[in-house]
């Protein structure tokens, strides 16, 4: 039996701004009628759901179940554009991603022309593009891409944390983190982020190394967790390994193994596990009795991102 979602509090498009109701948004976003979407889109409802996406930066903060409701909409826009519904998702997942952490592949090819250039204003051009995009042009001014592009400057998230402690802190790089794991499942095809995501693998899994294993539980409560999950959910384990990758999973995996004097009870075992599912893909590494080797807050996200994904033996 369905259940229907009954509001507890009003709201309204002129004050959904300034009251910071982007759940309202969000929720209004899903449910819109495919056929008024463009006009829905030009009327004060899109305009501050721009406001509203422009406000956003690598430093804001999300409510877990604003995370949770952005990733599941990164699993079904792994279907494309072309699924129903999709364009009021992405619509609904603006409201939740801050510009430069989400880049549509081919964007003037998947999105509606309706669509288009608010996107790109949003998430791809800077504010003096933005200007330029805008003002009237020259007949006479000639466009070399090489020059336009040699201004716009690259993001600069400063040094990576040296700790795990220091990454929960780090409101740039967790955001980075989760940005750059949604874009490489939606579009894997991209070099730049697919070489961006596995450099952060590598990065991640040095800090999980050097972790007391008493401190796991308690960093992998916080936004750390949900950004591990989503790191893991997003198939980069895939792609061929590099030397180092293969080395770090070798490393973890042997660590894993009783023959090896290794196996869950001895010390550092939760680490080398954590990072060994970075590299493992869901469905191809079982643990033999879980509930009996895994603590508590690893055991049930292992279930669901791993224990579901394996094949059952006929």
């Amino acid at each position: 039996m369905s259940v229907i979602y009954l509001p507890e509090d009003s709201w309204a498009a002129s004050s959904c701004v300034g009251n910071q109701q982007r759940d309202s948004l969000a929720r209004f976003w899903l449910a819109a009628p495919d056929d008024l979407l463009p006009s829905l889109w030009g009327s004060p409802l899109g305009q501050s759901t721009k406001e509203l996406v422009k406000q956003l930066n690598a430093n804001s903060s999300f409510s877990d179940e604003q995370n949770e409701l952005r990733n599941a909409i990164g699993e079904r826009l792994k279907a494309g554009f072309g699924s129903p519904n999709a364009i009021q998702m992405l619509l609904a997942a603006w409201l939740f991603s801050p510009p430069g952490l989400m880049k549509i592949a081919n964007a003037e090819t998947v999105l509606p022309n309706w669509l288009i250039q608010d996107y790109k204003e949003m998430y791809e051009l800077s504010g003096e593009q933005i200007q330029a995009s805008s003002a009237p042009s020259n007949i006479n001014q000639e466009f070399n891409p090489e020059a336009s592009n040699s201004d716009i400057p690259d993001p600069d998230f400063g040094e990576f944390p040296s700790t795990l402690q220091e990454l929960v802190n780090n409101r740039i790089h967790l955001n980075r983190m989760l940005g750059l794991a949604n874009l490489y499942f939606i579009d894997p095809e991209d070099i730049e982020i697919r070489d961006e995501l596995r450099k952060l693998r590598l990065d991640l899994a040095s800090l999980i190394e050097g972790c007391s294993e008493n401190e796991l539980e308690a960093l992998w409560s916080t936004d750390l967790g949900d950004r591990f999950w989503a790191l893991v959910r997003s198939g980069i384990q895939k792609e061929e390994n590099t030397g180092s990758e293969e080395e770090w999973k070798q490393k973890a995996t042997a660590a894993l193994q009783p023959s090896n004097g290794g196996g869950f009870g001895v010390p550092g075992a939760i680490n080398s596990f954590l990072i060994a599912m970075l590299f493992y893909e869901p469905g191809t590494m079982r643990v033999d009795a879980p509930e009996q080797k895994l603590p508590g807050w690893l055991l049930l996200p292992y279930q669901q991102v791993f224990a579901e994904s394996l094949p059952t033996g006929g």
